[in-house]
């Protein structure tokens, strides 16, 4: 196998990096904790409260604690919450996550926890929601923060990666699977969804262009936005001011 070959492979087979979930680094107790089984394996769960849940599902290297801001304003005010992993991620034994993956998870967990009646994802973590929305769950309310609306090759190109390895991995790709790299279309799977969706982006944030989620909330019936000028990525998912536009939008 040539260098160009085993760089191009080893961009596409990435797998997750994100900080570990082990005992004690959680904010919520560990009698919190159960584990939803799932097509790809169990995905590990934190419920606080009985009753309709909030489920927050976070982005790629990331892991549920990415929620800590938002969900402590949860605990305080008694609403009930879901944390969970995504396969590869956190306190998850899965060594993969693809979106189809992702999605199976998420969709194993509002399954299990029903009612689900809010999801909120962030990043990649909005991907998996989706494509879960499109296998049947049903949330009452979808919260999109920072969706990935990039192609595979033009994040890749974001992130700096050289081009000669994107196409080649491109083609590896299409070898491998008889069809070329593609992007989940997130209007097609909330396409017959009957809730009311919140995204949010920020001119700032590279990985996620506002100008994308502009034109991806005009496509969704009722959709509506939330802009932010200076907020990073990651920052979108601990802002205090993303997390009041979110509640307003949720009535509380």
């Amino acid at each position: 196998m040539s260098d160009l070959d085993a760089r191009a492979e080893a961009l596409l087979e990435a797998l997750p990096i994100s900080p570990s979930a082990a005992p004690g680094q959680n904010f919520l107790p560990p009698n919190t904790r159960s584990d939803i089984p799932g097509e790809f394996g169990d995905t590990p769960v934190w419920r606080a409260g009985t009753g309709p849940a909030t489920l927050f599902v976070h982005g790629w290297d990331d892991t549920h604690r990415v929620w800590r801001r938002f969900a402590q304003d949860f605990l305080q005010n008694t609403r009930p919450l879901l944390l969970m992993d995504l396969p590869g991620h956190g306190a998850s034994k899965a060594e993969a996550c693809t979106p189809v993956m992702a999605a199976a998870s998420v969709a194993a967990v509002c399954a299990a926890e029903s009612p689900i009646d809010t999801i909120i994802a962030h990043s990649f973590g909005c991907e998996a929601a989706a494509l879960a929305i499109a296998a049947g769950a049903a949330p009452d309310y979808f919260v999109m923060i920072a969706p990935p609306l990039l192609g595979w090759a033009d994040y890749q190109r974001m992130r700096g990666e050289d081009e000669a390895i994107i196409a080649r991995a491109l083609e590896l790709h299409e070898e491998k699977t008889g069809a070329p790299m593609s992007k989940t279309d997130i209007t097609a799977a909330l396409a017959n969804y009957e809730g009311s969706i919140l995204m949010i982006g920020s001119a700032a944030d590279e990985s996620s262009p506002l100008g994308l989620i502009r034109d991806l909330a005009e496509t969704l019936p009722g959709a509506k936005l939330v802009t932010r000028e200076t907020l990073s990525h990651r920052d979108l998912a601990l802002d205090p001011g993303i997390l009041s536009d979110i509640l307003a939008f949720l009535g509380y």
